[in-house]
């Protein structure tokens, strides 16, 4: 039977709601379940078939050319604080000219020339590789960017040794001439880094059932670019009015309740059409306050009911992967 599976990866809910209360406010018929997952690149990794998490910094350096096999690879985003409504919150930095960048790089290639890391360059980011898989949790970006990062810490068993060793780093390069000149003339130093998306990619690559993907994140795009899904497109997916059999869109940005009618009017044609073809629709949540996501299967006896009278939501039973 078709499937498509929409994320929608920016619903997160309020905080005092319950399971079941969260899908149903935008659709008032369906079997709701509720599934285990700590972050959204946990969804990302169930969604498309890996172990748990989705190892993004080894499927982002892949789709950039640097052979990961065998190793494991933690992701180094270069980030600034920024002031924000008077907090102080991290936001990723652009790149840097190519030649400052090259020097930078070097210069961080040969001060960890004495140490088990392997340093890789790419073209917004770095990548560290190790040949051992240390235990080490980071905190998903999508859960730091625009806000104080202070209660976001690294956990697991290797933990301290990694923070002793990125502050090592970020010392290091701060001091280096480049750093020292671009401060002078008023702009962010690039020495502060946020260290996500780490893991091993599996020798065998996993068997997902979806046919294609529409995101928006690079790292779903590398994702689909290392399982070999073709990438599918939302503005065209939107325009066509059909979608496709066993899609998985991946829905981003904020999810407002007042404006949610407005934009998923567009989809109710290509919805109809998938429907009389006897597809099934299953809507998640993004991770919710209380932790976990929410999801709502349709099919096509539950109809399209977002701006009709909405039922009762209910309680969303546990469900599986």
């Amino acid at each position: 039977m078709a499937d498509v599976c929409l994320w929608l990866s920016g619903l997160h809910g309020m905080p005092e709601e319950d399971l079941g209360a969260v899908l149903p406010r935008y659709w008032g018929r369906g079997q709701r379940t509720r599934l285990v997952a700590e972050s959204s690149l946990e969804v990302a990794g169930r969604l498309l078939g890996f172990a748990g998490a989705l190892p993004a910094a080894a499927l982002l350096a892949e789709a950039e050319g640097i052979n990961t096999a065998g190793h494991w690879v933690i992701a180094l985003e270069p980030v600034a604080f920024r002031g924000q409504a008077g907090r102080a919150v991290l936001q990723p930095l652009p790149g840097l000219e190519e030649s400052d960048a090259v020097a930078l790089f070097d210069a961080a290639v040969e001060f960890l020339a004495e140490t088990p890391w392997i340093l890789k360059r790419g073209a917004r980011r770095w990548y560290v590789l190790s040949s051992t898989s240390p235990d080490l949790h980071c905190p998903d970006p999508e859960q730091v960017w625009g806000r104080e990062p202070l209660a976001l810490q690294v956990t697991g068993a290797d933990a301290r040794r990694w923070n002793a060793f990125l502050n090592e780093l970020q010392m290091f390069l701060a001091a280096h001439p480049v750093n020292q000149d671009i401060h002078a003339v008023g702009m962010e130093s690039w020495c502060l880094f946020w260290a996500w998306g780490e893991g091993c990619l599996p020798e065998q690559r996993p068997l997902t059932k979806w046919q294609s993907l529409a995101a928006e994140a690079d790292y779903l795009q590398a994702a689909a670019a290392w399982l070999g899904l073709p990438l599918a497109y939302p503005k065209a997916l939107q325009a066509a009015g059909n979608l496709p059999d066993n899609l998985l869109w991946v829905w981003s940005g904020a999810w407002l309740y007042p404006d949610a009618a407005k934009s998923f009017a567009a989809l109710h044609p290509a919805l109809q059409n998938f429907w009389r073809r006897g597809g099934t629709l299953q809507c998640l949540t993004g991770v919710l306050a209380h932790g976990g996501v929410e999801r709502l299967t349709l099919r096509s006896a539950d109809r399209w009911r977002f701006w009709r009278r909405l039922a009762r939501p209910g309680h969303a039973l546990p469900g599986v992967w």
